[in-house]
């Protein structure tokens, strides 16, 4: 651990790295709006609960259950959905995860018992899952080692621009149209990202809009001068205790995001007596603002270290110092002012947007082998993610026993002190097997 705090005081970056293009700005832009479509469609949940609870019936303990249906399948589906990008390509299981989930989420539109809306939600999970491995490959195709951080950022952070976007468009097309109308319109916007998705993105060197100049580049910078696809080392890193410890410690910070995604709406809703368009607009501003306040952080991070101190593991520093202010959310239930709660999560949701999206950013610099990324992220995620799903879940049982949420803020604050404790404490080596010689 000290060694690598020492590398990275002491190889701080002093190489020239030109500014991002507009070309390979496009690329982000596009991964950024793909992430955002996926978790626009999680969201219309939350925001549409209270209606879809009524309709149904349903407790707070079987809302948490339908809450977090979209999520078990999306962990099931995590590994083999690394694996199958990896091996047929970020382009074409971007055609195909996008344009199934979207289908799934208009479909939702139109069930009619809860059995028809858990068959969808569980749709969705399954070709969500493979929206990360989707990026981070295409991420190794396109973006120069020093832009590894924005590009993650730029991916991961799409998911905060979702949720923020989602809350304040489902919650105005709930309160006029209805929440059928809701999924409807949300399967469609994901429809429209994959028709982009066909007609611009490419591997660099097949690109025509690309220059020569920032083609040569792309594949000189890079991680590997080529970019390889399928023959994962599965087993290799299923043994690494780094990939295991970034995991765990991830498993915190996602717990937090799945609580908030799927009940900050109905917190505000039904704690606080916010009307339905109101709470969609207060999360937009929790939301929208950790999406800036974060790429500015991980730009930060790109300009402080060198390419061989990430390559050491030095973003776990900054993954580390994202978890304290994270923890202010364990005071959401001693705050009665609205806009201080605002306040409070807004501070809360940056550094977790930043600790999630840069923590992901520290896990593929330490993955030795390129053909091993798209995997490694994937069960990365699946790691975090079996914490994660709970959190749903659990809420929802808090909620019925004590009639409020109190209980499910402070649970979140533990999670994250976990999380840090893991982060420091386990991270050790890179992750995977070293590659062979060329």
């Amino acid at each position: 651990m000290a060694d690598v705090l020492i590398q990275a005081e002491t190889t701080v970056a002093t190489e020239k790295r030109p500014p991002i293009s507009k070309r390979r700005l496009l690329i982000y832009l596009v991964l950024f709006a793909m992430t955002a479509v996926n978790y626009t469609d999680r969201v219309n949940l939350s925001v549409a609960g209270g209606m879809v609870s009524h309709d149904f019936g349903l407790s707070p303990a079987e809302l948490g259950w339908l809450l977090s249906a979209h999520l078990w399948p999306y962990i099931i589906f995590l590994a083999p959905a690394g694996l199958f990008i990896d091996r047929v390509g970020y382009r074409l299981g971007g055609w195909i995860a996008v344009g199934f989930w979207s289908l799934c989420t208009l479909s939702t539109g139109l069930v009619g018992t809860p059995m028809q809306f858990y068959a969808t939600r569980i749709g969705l999970g399954a070709g969500e899952a493979a929206n990360f491995p989707i990026g981070m490959q295409a991420i190794r195709s396109w973006a120069p080692r020093p832009e590894y951080g924005f590009a993650v950022a730029s991916l991961s952070l799409g998911q905060w621009f979702g949720t923020a976007f989602g809350a304040m468009f489902v919650g105005w097309v709930v309160a006029d149209f209805g929440w059928r109308a809701a999924f409807m319109a949300t399967g469609v916007l994901g429809l429209l990202w994959m028709t982009i998705w066909l007609l611009f993105v490419r591997e660099p060197n097949r690109t025509k809009w690309l220059g020569q100049e920032e083609r040569d580049y792309i594949l000189a910078q890079r991680e590997a001068k080529k970019v390889q696809q399928g023959n994962a080392d599965l087993l290799g890193l299923l043994g690494s205790r780094s990939l295991w410890a970034l995991g765990l410690a991830q498993g915190g910070f996602v717990y937090e995001a799945y609580m908030l995604l799927s009940w900050l709406p109905n917190f505000m809703q039904t704690q606080h007596g916010i009307s339905i368009f109101n709470s969609g607009f207060f999360t937009a501003i929790i939301y929208g603002t950790a999406v800036i306040g974060s790429i500015l952080l991980a730009r930060l991070s790109d300009r402080i270290f060198s390419a061989a101190a990430l390559r050491g593991g030095a973003r776990k520093w900054v993954v580390a110092f994202s978890y304290f202010p994270a923890m202010l959310v364990a005071l959401v239930p001693s705050i009665q002012s609205i806009w201080l709660i605002v306040a409070v999560l807004t501070v809360s949701v940056t550094f977790l947007a930043n600790g999630i999206s840069l923590n992901t950013a520290l896990c593929n610099d330490l993955v030795r082998r390129p053909q091993d990324a798209g995997t490694a992220v994937a069960l990365f995620t699946l790691i975090s993610n079996l914490i994660g799903v709970t959190a749903p879940i659990v809420t929802g049982y808090a909620v019925r026993a004590s009639g409020n949420f109190n209980m499910a803020f402070v649970l979140i604050g533990v999670a994250l002190a976990i999380g840090v404790a893991l982060l420091l404490g386990m991270i050790k080596g890179d992750i995977g097997r070293a590659p062979s010689a060329d």
